[in-house]
């Protein structure tokens, strides 16, 4: 006869969640491994990912940084306020949804001052649940060197007005578009990208879709938005034509 005060054995169950147990720890140490590794590389230099059909997409990984930065460069026969123009007019809600799909809002906090060339824009990007809406609140100047070249600075800048409830403001954005004068109407158009979503969202998935994401917007996008005919006859007084 059995001795019902011997221990009995554990149940199936119960060891398969220690095996699924045991299998989540190890792959927590996995990703944490992983993610210290990605954090801690880079080279600090400029890398070519894509050159083809006269656009080159470089990125750029600094150790310490979680996040890439890519730089677009294309060249075409554009007049210098025709490629500033788009960031210069415009801010409207139907422009952002042009630039942005997900784009729900778009409001003017400063409009531009032509004197100290520079405006406060607000746009509001939408994204699937569990990720809240982000909104990218961005001071835009304008400036034009001895050379001709063209840089127009987009920067945030969160905490220029109150937060929005319900709503992730992005800290870091800073992107760099330079138009540099080639001669006989040719133009080279670089955009360097600096962005974090900041939040929850996953940076890793920006790393991952950055290269062909600008690599299509500069080859497949850009030129269809410069030949529009506010942009394409646009002229402004603080920028002197090559």
């Amino acid at each position: 006869m059995e001795n019902d005060n011997q221990p009995k054995k554990p149940k199936k169950w119960k060891r398969i969640l220690k095996y699924i147990g045991k299998g989540a720890l190890i792959l927590i140490g996995i990703l944490f491994l992983y993610n210290w590794y990605w954090i801690n590389s880079g080279s600090t230099e400029w890398q070519l990912e894509i050159d083809k059909d006269g656009v080159q997409i470089y990125s750029l990984k600094v150790p310490g940084d979680k996040v890439v930065k890519f730089r677009g460069v294309m060249k075409g026969k554009y007049t210098l306020s025709q490629l500033a123009a788009p960031h210069l007019k415009d801010h409207t809600l139907k422009t952002c949804i042009e630039w942005f799909p997900n784009c729900t809002g778009c409001e003017i906090i400063r409009p531009f001052d032509s004197i100290r060339q520079y405006d406060i824009s607000l746009w509001t990007l939408d994204f699937p649940a569990p990720f809240q809406p982000r909104e990218l609140l961005i001071n835009t100047s304008v400036m034009q060197d001895e050379n001709k070249v063209v840089t127009i600075d987009v920067v945030a800048v969160p905490n220029t007005i109150d937060h929005n409830e319900g709503k992730v403001r992005l800290e870091r954005m800073h992107n760099v578009w330079k138009f540099t004068p080639l001669g006989n109407g040719m133009v080279e158009c670089s955009q360097t990208q600096d962005v974090s979503f900041g939040g929850l969202f996953p940076f890793f998935m920006l790393n991952i879709i950055g290269v062909d994401a600008n690599f299509e917007f500069m080859r497949d996008e850009l030129p269809k938005f410069l030949e529009k005919e506010q942009y394409k006859n646009a002229t402004f007084s603080f920028i002197e034509e090559q």
